[in-house]
């Protein structure tokens, strides 16, 4: 059983609930934690031990304060929905990772917990965000080597956050979903600055890095033609970098949100 003496020379502290309040990311939020308090001067003081509860008990008091789904409520509408962390990961094109951390204290963007609510608060949006395929890491793999045999240089890179991959990976999967019914790969995809992105990709790089290209479904001959026309229309990197920047995709959808696949029909890439 922990014990701790007053630094003031009072004698033994007393374990407490203590309320105070802290100011977190701009925000001031109300607090309760377990402290020891000196009977005598109350001085309050918490242990090395509490010191990451603490930080958890404030990232859910600041997620419910600016109105985010807490870590808690997360998991609560999560298991109601029978969903594991695997199942909601899958649905929403996101690593396992991701979901891990936002259910134990990690604080989720606003566009992420616009996601969060969408398929665990309402219908399923599958189809706008992974264009009619469940997503497979496999299959990003095997149309990234796609690509890089009929450009016949490396495109998925160590160290550049698939830049330019994703951007051809984008197109693959907007015109598959256009010309085909339903996307490659089952990716899902958000706007940022330097174009459209692998939604949290950061988290899905090393899962593609290391995937088992033998567990993808072979390409179709279309995917393949579709892919080839890609490749002719986009010779180089920064062209389908370029390319990406002018499409109403990225150009209409806020930053940080989801590019969803209602946009593959207002693609306005000719490829040839």
């Amino acid at each position: 059983m922990i014990q701790m003496n007053c630094p003031r020379g009072h004698g033994a502290m007393e374990k407490e609930k203590v309320e105070r309040s802290v100011t977190f990311k701009g925000i001031e939020v109300n607090i309760t934690e377990d402290a020891f308090v000196c009977p005598k001067c109350k001085l309050s003081a918490g242990t090395v031990q509490s010191a990451g509860l603490i930080q958890h008990t404030i990232a859910e008091a600041y997620r419910q304060q600016v109105g985010l789904l807490t870590g808690e409520e997360i998991k609560k509408l999560r298991k109601e929905k029978e969903m594991t962390q695997a199942d909601l990961a899958k649905s929403m094109g996101v690593g396992v990772v991701s979901i891990k951390r936002w259910e134990t204290g990690s604080i989720q963007t606003k566009s992420m917990d616009q996601s969060l609510r969408q398929h665990l608060m309402t219908g399923s949006i599958e189809n706008n965000v992974n264009g009619n395929r469940d997503i497979s890491i496999p299959r990003i793999l095997l149309v990234l080597t796609a690509f890089q045999s009929v450009l016949k240089r490396a495109i998925l890179k160590e160290n550049d956050k698939m830049l330019f991959a994703a951007k051809y990976l984008f197109y693959a999967d907007m015109l598959a979903k256009k010309m085909l019914g339903r996307s490659m790969t089952g990716a899902a995809y958000a706007r940022l600055p330097f174009g459209p992105q692998l939604n949290n990709y950061n988290d899905l790089l090393d899962e593609i890095r290391n995937a088992d290209i033998s567990e993808a479904k072979d390409l179709t001959v279309q995917e393949l033609e579709i892919i080839e026309q890609i490749t002719r229309t986009f010779p180089e990197d920064r062209m389908v970098y370029d390319a990406s920047h002018k499409e109403p995709a990225w150009l209409e959808t806020k930053t940080g949100a989801p590019i969803l696949y209602t946009w593959a029909d207002r693609l306005i890439v000719k490829i040839n």
